[in-house]
């Protein structure tokens, strides 16, 4: 079974043959150094089906990275300002902060950008027979976040409504013309992300978040299952009052799982066969605090919640590998979810 045949079958609840895994870690990112134990954990790494080209992306700068006293900047080419001191990047203006009349000569991106699918195209000709997972990311609430400003974003539905509604639907339309570009090069799925949870719940009121945005949610969707693609989302935190509602306007898989925001019984419980989880081995916690048994009594625990609808769960841990992680608890996430290979 093809890499591409068997992430299919996960997510459509269709009997893959082995649990697909999708497993990262920046080893120059860890504080432990010890030489064997990284090396130990490459050696895992590489004993894992080659099945995904994940998050393919055609975003492009304004300006690329410039480093000045250990610190990077840029301009994403949304005229959106990026730092980067070395603790992840963040970003630093919003060029529509100052206010919607700044919409006028303000210039949105071209979809059509000549060089746009250069890089992603290369990645392209080597697919083979994996799955491949296109990115549209910071795709809605994020962008219109980066461009207002996230209080003054906050703010808008209610008292700049008609602004807002136009500053939306442009985005929508600029992504609508991105998930087509990507359709035509037969990419198995379209990835968004919006972090809308915060650890205890959705940022907004739920029915606010209906009004205001299911519906450009909805459209997208369906453009991605027009082209007979997936729709994957990346959501960080507790969206759990929103997930009826996306699983019902055609989200297939959910990104991350997060057991500290989620309950994962209850996730299994109620949802569990209605969309594909990816995710979960807790960074938080388990990862930084626990032992190695903990570790992979946690992998065996998701599998088994996740992964007994005929399909339905992806391996992953519940977002990045945080660097004072011990390197033993990173083997330990590998040894487990390699216990699922054995039909690789």
């Amino acid at each position: 079974m093809t890499g591409l045949e068997n992430y299919n079958r996960t997510i459509n609840f269709n009997g893959p043959a082995y649990l697909p895994c999708s497993i990262k870690v920046n080893l120059d990112w860890m504080y432990e150094k010890h030489p064997a134990k990284r090396e130990r954990i490459c050696e895992l790494a590489a004993q894992f089906p080659d099945d995904l080209v994940g998050w393919v992306n055609a975003a492009c700068n304004a300006t690329e990275p410039v480093c000045q006293n250990g610190v990077q900047r840029w301009t994403d080419e949304w005229l959106t300002e990026w730092v980067n001191d070395g603790h992840g990047a963040k970003t630093d203006s919003y060029p529509l902060s100052q206010g919607y009349h700044l919409l006028d000569n303000y210039p949105f991106p071209n979809p059509y950008r000549e060089d746009r699918f250069t890089e992603p195209d290369k990645r392209l000709k080597n697919r083979c027979e994996r799955y491949v997972q296109a990115a549209v990311w910071f795709t809605l609430f994020e962008r219109l976040w980066m461009l207002r400003g996230f209080e003054n974003l906050l703010m808008d539905p209610y008292a700049n409504e008609h602004e807002f509604y136009l500053l939306r639907d442009r985005i929508v339309e600029y992504n609508l013309q991105i998930i087509d570009l990507w359709l035509e090069r037969g990419v198995n799925a379209v990835f968004f992300s919006d972090d809308w949870g915060s650890q205890h719940g959705l940022l907004i009121n739920p029915d606010d978040w209906r009004r205001f945005y299911k519906p450009s949610y909805k459209r997208m969707f369906e453009r991605v299952h027009s082209g007979n693609a997936h729709v994957w989302m990346h959501l960080c935190g507790n969206i759990t009052a929103i997930l009826p509602d996306l699983i019902d306007i055609g989200l297939n898989v959910l990104n991350p799982v997060q057991p500290q925001a989620m309950d994962v019984k209850e996730l299994s419980r109620e949802f569990g066969g209605k969309v594909c989880f990816n995710g979960g081995v807790d960074v938080q916690g388990t990862l930084i605090l626990g032992r190695p048994d903990d570790v992979k009594r946690e992998v065996h625990q998701l599998v088994n919640l996740f992964g007994r609808f005929n399909g339905g769960y992806i391996g992953e841990t519940s977002h990045s590998i945080m660097p004072e992680t011990p390197l033993d608890n990173i083997i330990a996430v590998y040894e487990a979810f390699l216990e699922y290979q054995t039909d690789a």
